[in-house]
């Protein structure tokens, strides 16, 4: 009996011993959801939420979270996101749970909305119905136990949608608290702009201070918002509900962390640049801080990157492609300096540079070219293959007819070579395969985003001509010169303005696909006639004076009958023949309307009407004629209404619908245009 008694006292013992020193192994079970959106179809992109995201859950992983992710997800996509998390996390008794998101969130009607990547910013109801409610996610958390609940909304920007002007400034406090410990990066009515940062403040501030080895939450958001507020100069302060949580931390005490190196390691965080970040290092190669630190010398070195691209973007090598047009069978040639050298040993791989290439399709099948070429609007080759020239003789000549499934599979097929499904990214696609010199290019289709800052420059029946910012790859293999072109999206660069300044200098090679096949002829001027260019107007208007596709949109300056400039005019075919109208003033004013040639709109077809903007506020417009076969409705100059316009999917006038497509481009280049003519 006595042996007994002294092997329980033992077992007793060991368990006190075990939970002595390892407490974190009994303590509750932990779990964390995060939301990082970067990439919005109707905001501006923003730089730190996907970062922000990694870096925060790292954190949490390290301290024992199950971290699930969740990047660039529409409204769907954060439904499914918080479904299973919650599956995982239901499955214990009083899970602690964290919550952070990052990107844009708005409170409408004190209410707070996280926004997936697809919130529609044309209307308030739009925007409430498609984006995440708080409540909705607090509510969720609440029926998973009793255990620490803490959301953070890295979310500090400013209003995205400036056709939604009375959405307030900020977050809203919550209206109900109960069990959730929420901190705000700013606090509630106030935003921050901190954009052009890798990481935001708030999340750089707080995995640092979450990495302190035994620090409870309390003195970690004390360390975040005194941080916060010291990098933004007073300007941003962090917020909380309740900061009260109980000592919870993340982790153990250690006595590895002194004093002396923390306070070292938080002035390198105040000066956040990768020279105190190394010295940090340097003093303390395996510290407390020594992960954090370097990866966030990684993130600021590829803002580095970026801010060099930027910078080089005053000097972006200008690369032009053609083959000729009046032996279009004939090599493929680049001009200029291009001319005689390879391209890999002129331009680095991954290097942005500014490309136009104009190719002539040949009309039969060449003994040494072999090529594919589609509207990249389009998903399959449907209608839209020029020609291809297999030298395996299994397709010769494809003209406008549709391609059987069979045809298209074994142009695919001989253009994808040892990586599956690689043609099938592709707009055009040439091989030049001769003996002496193998020469091949490939032009990527444009994703939604750049497609707008992609130029289809009119060249005549026959000619494939596209000019734009693309970033250059060398794919060389052997004997064959490889050369891959993907177009970039200039507004996610920040590159717009200098972009378009750097297209319109674009040097006109001497090269015969520049002969009189393009079709760049405009009725600008009376009787289609070329202007001198000792107008007065300067070199600047020299690209408005003939017509130049931006986005789908033909674009060029109208003149009045004494040759002085009248106004900027974007057109664009519809249905019937009719043509959709752009045109912009020297006062700001825009009107849009429609051309047809086969009525009088003198005569009976003027009337007011009412216009609107997707499905947003409609609008009273005076209608005009335009010459006798144009009827144009002033939009006005308000700001709003360019915004709405740039952001929108279609503008109805009456029973009529035009698509927007392309329109931010246009409009933009249109605005370019009259300042050209200044």
């Amino acid at each position: 009996m006595q042996r007994k008694v002294e092997r329980l006292v033992g077992a007793l013992a060991a368990c006190l011993l075990l939970l002595l020193a390892a407490p974190a192994a009994f303590a509750a079970e932990r779990y964390a959801l995060l939301i990082g959106n970067a990439e919005y179809e109707d905001a501006a992109p923003l730089e730190n939420p996907l970062n922000d995201v990694d870096l925060v859950g790292e954190a949490l992983e390290r301290a024992d979270f199950d971290v699930t992710r969740a990047t660039d997800v529409d409204y769907l996509g954060m439904l499914s996101a918080l479904n299973n998390f919650t599956r995982v996390a239901e499955k214990v008794e009083n899970p602690v749970l964290f919550v952070y998101f990052s990107g844009y969130a708005v409170q409408i009607d004190g209410d707070n909305y996280l926004l997936p990547t697809d919130a529609s910013g044309r209307t308030m109801t739009g925007l409430r119905n498609r984006s995440l409610a708080v409540s909705q996610l607090t509510d969720t958390l609440r029926k998973l136990g009793t255990g620490l609940k803490v959301v953070l909304f890295d979310a500090a920007h400013e209003n995205p949608f400036l056709t939604l002007r009375d959405i307030p400034e900020g977050l809203a406090e919550p209206k109900n608290a109960d069990g959730i410990h929420y901190a705000y990066a700013s606090a509630p009515g106030t935003a921050y702009d901190y954009d052009g940062t890798p990481i935001s403040p708030f999340a750089s501030a707080f995995v640092d201070a979450v990495s302190i080895p035994g620090i409870a939450l309390e003195e970690a958001f004390d360390k975040v918002a005194g941080i916060v507020k010291e990098r933004s100069k007073g300007r941003q302060e962090v917020w909380q509900s309740d900061a009260d949580y109980g000592r919870f931390a993340l982790s153990a005490k250690d006595a590895k962390a002194d004093e002396a190196e923390i306070a070292f390691y938080e002035f390198a965080s105040l000066s956040d640049n990768r020279e105190a970040y190394d010295r940090y290092l340097s003093r303390y190669p395996q510290g407390v801080f020594a992960y954090v630190a370097e990866r966030k010398i990684e993130l600021l070195g590829k803002r580095f990157d970026r801010e060099r691209e930027r910078a080089d973007l005053d000097n972006l090598p200008y690369v032009t492609l053609a083959n000729d047009r009046r032996d279009p069978c004939g090599r493929l040639a680049f001009g200029g300096k291009d001319r005689d050298r390879r391209l890999s040993d002129l331009y680095k791989d991954g290097q942005l540079v500014l490309i136009d290439v104009s190719f002539w399709a040949p009309p039969e099948s060449c003994d040494y070219l072999s090529y594919f070429s589609t509207v990249y609007s389009r998903e399959r080759l449907r209608n839209i293959i020029t020609s291809a020239s297999i030298p395996e003789r299994r397709i010769y000549v494809a003209g406008e007819d549709d391609l059987s499934p069979s045809e298209e599979r074994a142009i695919y097929d001989y253009f994808d070579g040892d990586r599956r499904g690689y043609a099938q990214s592709l707009m055009f696609r040439a091989i030049n395969d001769e003996r002496r010199h193998s020469l091949g290019i490939a032009v990527k289709t444009p994703d939604d985003n750049a497609r707008e800052y992609v130029d289809e420059v009119a060249c005549g029946e026959g000619c494939l001509r596209v000019r734009g910012l693309v970033r250059f790859r060398d794919n060389s293999v052997r004997a064959l010169e490889d050369y891959e072109f993907e177009f970039v999206d200039v507004r996610r660069l920040g590159y717009y303005d200098r972009y378009r300044d750097a297209l319109r200098d674009f040097p006109v090679e001497d090269h015969a696909s520049n002969e009189t096949g393009h079709d760049t002829k405009t009725d600008g001027y009376a009787q289609g006639s070329s202007p001198s260019h000792d107008d007065g107007y300067g070199s600047d208007a020299d690209p408005y004076r003939a017509a130049r596709t931006v986005s789908g949109w033909d674009i060029v300056a109208d003149f009045s009958d004494d040759r002085r400039f009248s106004n900027c005019r974007a057109v664009r075919r519809g249905d019937g023949g009719r043509f959709a109208a752009f045109r912009w003033y020297d006062d700001g004013h825009v009107t849009f309307g429609f051309q047809d040639t086969s009525y009088d709109y003198a005569d009976g077809y003027i009337s007011d009407a009412k216009y609107w903007i997707d499905d947003g506020e409609g609008y009273d417009v005076v209608g005009k004629a335009y010459g006798s076969q144009e009827i144009a409705y002033d939009l006005g100059s308000d700001r709003a209404i360019i915004d709405a316009l740039k952001r929108g999917n279609h503008i109805r006038i009456g029973d009529v619908r035009t698509s927007l497509k392309g329109s931010s481009a246009m409009l933009n280049d249109l605005q370019e245009c009259v300042g050209a003519f200044r």
